[in-house]
């Protein structure tokens, strides 16, 4: 099935049921609810919008919207206007919002009025002089008379009139995810027609067997476990029930109003949600599985899920240049979902290397190295970058560590980068930061190294206790001693309040790795 065909399936399954729901976006005040034919209604009218204020095949189209219906729509311009989606994370702040805009040259983008205290209109008018290629703002939800001149309501850009629908070709820049993952540099994850939906053919007999009715999930759409999560929903005939802000009671209570059949999100938020005073008294029985992907989910936590939830656990593996890379399937166990991430997904290939990038046999730790149908072309003007992480052959090196078992599946032991040397012992940090957050009270933990003269590095840990938790570092200490070898234990323990995590839940350890130098 050719990408042509995968977008056809999509316009397929808008058509096929369009009374039926397909986005929820439970508010404070009202729950929104949009059906199939509503959105490709929408979908067609913004595309028809855009075409009519000069927009054409190739333009950028950024959008900097929470999750929410408008955030959605974007998703599927590719495939009528051939513009290139650039999906950016509202939580962005001024100088990366200017650099990035700037980078990727967009002409339009689609933004809302307000979200956390932060006024869009605003600070794009501040930004749009300093962005040449910048013509369009586009307003979510605002009033006109509200709105700094030259900007436009999205209402009266999706409005329905004709569309010419744009000649395309599989080699077409249809994505631009920018990423700084947890590393800090801001780059642009380039994706052509032909490879943005490339899992999609494969994954459709998966779809098939796994009946996914209605989907829950606070990634937001300008992440791809949101876009995938959207799109995979979409094809099995499903609904995606939207979560703009974390309210572990609010998702509760639409877990159980909308009968919601599957959550996907990072373990962050399953903590959160087993923690939640009297959950026993929702009604979650429509849960038939809880996905988690972005970071390791502990044992304890997957245990926990299965038995409290009485539905089975996924773990799913990608990164933003490869997409999804391996899961575990419906049969898999709770234990294997939370021991690995599955075998390769299909028409992906995994191998283990070395320092070398020469191929190691099944059962040693090595770089995670990939080949997929949904690969980067590269990043986004950055050759030099990208010939770092992408060979001739299309392997991409993940900076990941891990190790293949005879079973085919993959166990992720740590990131490359984040390896610490102490005293010519290896030590990684997520067997550490595993360790922390089994101490009760712990709600979340990161582990950095730094120089040390005399060891090479020392092990710093950053402990965020749950609110009210009461912790030392003695405790802390004493704890990591009894299951810990002696050159992992931590030289040094500090309590935050709160770790830096990016959009997805991921802590950033760039920045911890400040705190500890600043203070070092």
């Amino acid at each position: 099935m050719s990408r042509f065909d995968s977008f056809r399936a999509i316009e397929l399954a808008f058509a096929l049921w369009p009374r039926r729901e397909f986005l929820v976006a439970p508010g404070r005040r009202m729950t929104r609810r949009v059906t199939r034919g509503e959105a490709w209604g929408t979908i067609g009218a913004l595309a028809a919008g855009l075409q009519a204020l000069g927009v054409s095949r190739g333009e950028r189209v950024a959008t900097l919207l929470p999750a929410c219906p408008e955030a959605a729509y974007p998703l599927f311009l590719p495939g009528l206007l051939g513009t290139v989606n650039v999906p950016l994370n509202p939580l962005l702040r001024e100088p990366e919002l200017r650099a990035i805009l700037a980078d990727c040259e967009a002409s339009v983008v689609i933004t809302a009025a307000r979200w956390y205290g932060q006024d869009f209109p605003a600070l794009l008018a501040r930004l749009q002089p300093e962005l040449p290629a910048l013509r369009t703002v586009i307003v979510c939800d605002a009033e006109p008379s509200t709105l700094p001149s030259g900007q436009l309501p999205f209402e009266a850009v999706a409005t329905p009139r004709p569309l010419h629908r744009a000649a395309l070709s599989s080699d077409d820049l249809t994505l631009i995810s920018y990423t700084s993952g947890t590393t800090g540099q801001i780059k642009g994850v380039a994706h052509t027609r032909r490879r943005t939906l490339g899992l999609l053919p494969r994954a459709l007999g998966v779809l098939a067997q796994q009946p996914l009715r209605c989907l829950l999930t606070p990634f937001p759409p300008f992440h791809f476990a949101g876009t995938f999560s959207l799109v995979s929903t979409l094809l099995a005939g499903g609904k995606v029930v939207l979560v703009d802000r974390f309210d572990p009671r609010a998702i509760l209570e639409s877990i159980e109003r909308e009968r919601v059949t599957h959550v996907a999100a990072a373990p962050t938020l399953y903590r959160w949600l087993l923690r939640t005073p009297e959950l026993e008294r929702y009604d979650l029985r429509s849960l038939r599985r809880v996905t988690f992907s972005t970071e390791p989910c502990p044992p304890d936590l997957a245990e926990e899920l299965h038995s409290r939830l009485g539905c089975s656990v996924q773990n799913i593996y990608g990164t933003a240049e490869s997409m999804i890379i391996a899961w575990t399937g419906p049969h898999d166990s709770w234990e294997r979902a939370a021991t690995t991430v599955g075998r390769p997904a299909p028409g992906v290939r995994v191998r283990i290397v070395d320092e070398a990038r020469h191929p190691l046999p099944v059962g040693t730790t090595g770089e995670i190295a990939v080949q997929t149908s949904q690969m980067m072309t590269g990043y986004y003007r950055d050759p030099a970058l990208t010939a770092q992480v992408l060979d001739d052959e299309g392997w991409f090196y993940t900076g990941d560590l891990g190790v293949l078992d005879g079973d085919g599946y993959l166990r992720l032991v740590d990131r490359k980068k984040d390896l610490i040397i102490r005293g010519g012992q290896n030590i990684y940090p997520a067997e550490v930061e595993a360790c922390l957050k089994r101490l009760s009270g712990v709600r979340q933990a990161a582990v950095v190294g730094l120089h040390s003269a005399l060891a090479g590095e020392v092990v710093w840990a950053f402990v965020e206790p749950y609110p009210g938790a009461q912790l030392d570092a003695a405790e802390v200490l004493a704890h990591c001693r009894k299951q810990l070898a002696p050159f992992k234990v931590p030289a040094e323990v500090r309590f935050v309040e709160r770790l830096p995590v990016t959009a997805t839940g991921k802590v950033e350890k760039y920045r911890v790795r400040e705190w500890a130098r600043n203070e070092q």
